[in-house]
């Protein structure tokens, strides 16, 4: 199974990964972009100005994308479970949350951008929410945490993108309501239902075909 941590940061979708991972079969942790670039240092600025700004951003996101795939593969190859930290979809959240802020709009062309190439594609993405209020209290405690990723704008622009998304079964969980216990019961009863019939029979068999974007 393939299964999608999504969410603008510090909602907590790190913490939860660990959480689930306890309880899926040998789960390979697939980090972020951020974390997965060879160097994070070169990224781009997360706010673009233009359109075609963006749409080079992503391209430059893509080319990581393919590090976060070839580690799905190897680990769908040896009969894991793949846990993604953010998956394809934030590439086009985020395009479409700074482009409503700033005033162009390249969701097409970035879908079509995306669509174009394999991805990790998960069977399932859990989508984190929180009060935006929360989100700016954790994100002050971050040191050099750019201000978009905790403005309320954003955060709902974000999260309006993640209604339609790439992903064939989304489904969305407040982060804020109730424990860590209680989100994790939460997420895994949706995991146990959208993990194939084999792998719940048996998941220490098999390997599971990696989708791609269409």
């Amino acid at each position: 199974m393939i299964l999608g941590i999504e969410g603008v940061s510090c909602v907590g979708k790190t913490t939860l990964a660990a959480r689930l991972a306890t309880h899926l079969n040998r789960p390979a942790i697939v980090p972020c972009y951020y974390h997965a670039s060879p160097d994070p240092t070169r990224l781009p600025a997360p706010e673009p100005f233009t359109a075609d700004h963006q749409l080079a951003n992503i391209a430059q996101f893509l080319d990581i994308e393919d590090l976060r795939l070839a580690r799905t593969r190897q680990a769908l190859a040896e009969g894991r479970d793949v846990i993604l930290d953010r998956t394809v979809d934030t590439l086009l959240a985020h395009a479409h949350a700074v482009g409503r802020m700033n005033g162009f709009d390249c969701d097409d062309q970035a879908r079509n951008l995306v669509t174009s190439r394999p991805v990790a594609m998960p069977d399932l993405t859990i989508v984190l929410t929180a009060d935006p209020d929360v989100l700016a209290r954790r994100a002050r405690l971050r040191k050099g945490m750019p201000t978009i990723f905790y403005d309320r704008h954003f955060s709902e622009h974000f999260n309006v993108y993640l209604a339609h998304p790439l992903a064939p079964a989304v489904i969305l969980l407040d982060a804020t309501n109730g424990s860590l216990d209680d989100l994790t019961t939460r997420a895994l009863d949706h995991v146990h239902r959208h993990q194939p019939v084999q792998h719940r029979t048996s998941p220490a068999l098999g390997t599971h075909p990696l989708k791609e974007a269409s």
